[in-house]
C-alpha cells in the first residue's frame, strides 16, 4: 500500500484509515511559528457516507487506496440503491442511499459519471462540474426586469435553486454541482 505525508494531501484523495476508505473532502493547515502545524481534515466514509473530522500531525504518514477509475452512467434506482452501468463493459455497480448522500440531487439518467473502484467494487462517484436539469416549478417569467433579480425554482431532482427572472418552467438550466447554483441556460 502506498503512503504519503499529510503535507502532500489533496482534495479527492482516498485514504485508508483503520481498514476503511475515506475520501478527503476538505482540509486546512493550522498552527503558528511557535507550535507544530496540524492538518485539520474533513473525511467522508465511503462505506457509510458519514463525515469524520480528523486532525493529522504535519509529519504523519497515511495510507492511500489503490483505486481504479471507470466511466459509468446512472441506470435506475433499485429500492433505495442507485445502480450504475459501466460505459464499456456494461457491468452494473450499486451505491446505497447513504453512500450517495446529498449528491442524489445531481443523479440523473443518461449522465456520465466518473466511478471510483476499490478492489473491483464501486465505492464512490465523482460528479461532473455542471449538470443540466429541468425546471419543474417556478414563478412566471418576468420580461424587462433587472438581471440581478432572482426567483426560486424547483428542479426535476428535487433541488431548489435561485434563477434569473427570465427563466420559465420546463426550461433546462445548468447547475454547478459544487456550489449548487445556476450557471446558465442550457443551449439546445
Amino acid at each position: 500500500m502506498h503512503t504519503v505525508l499529510t503535507t502532500e494531501l489533496k482534495r479527492g484523495m482516498v485514504l485508508i484509515l483503520e481498514d476503511t476508505p475515506y475520501i478527503l473532502e476538505d482540509f486546512h493547515l493550522a498552527g503558528t511559528a511557535q507550535t507544530k502545524h496540524k492538518i485539520h481534515s474533513k473525511l467522508r466514509n465511503l462505506k457509510t457516507g458519514r463525515i469524520l473530522e480528523r486532525v493529522f500531525n504535519e509529519n504523519e504518514h497515511v495510507n492511500l487506496a489503490e483505486l481504479a477509475y471507470r466511466r459509468v452512467v446512472f441506470g435506475y434506482k433499485n429500492g433505495e440503491d442507485y445502480v450504475f452501468t459501466d460505459s464499456e463493459t456494461y457491468d452494473e455497480y450499486t451505491l446505497t442511499k447513504d453512500q450517495i448522500g446529498d449528491r442524489r440531487l445531481f443523479i440523473k439518467e443518461d449522465i456520465e459519471y466518473k466511478a471510483i473502484l476499490l478492489d473491483g467494487k464501486l465505492i464512490d462517484i465523482v460528479l461532473p462540474p455542471a449538470i443540466p436539469l429541468k425546471i419543474v416549478d417556478t414563478a412566471p417569467t418576468v420580461r424587462g426586469g433587472s438581471d440581478s433579480t432572482w426567483k426560486p425554482a424547483k428542479l426535476e431532482t428535487g433541488l431548489e435553486i435561485m434563477v434569473p427572472l427570465f427563466i420559465d418552467k420546463d426550461e433546462i438550466v445548468r447547475v454547478d454541482t459544487a456550489t449548487r447554483k445556476y450557471v446558465g441556460k442550457e443551449s439546445k
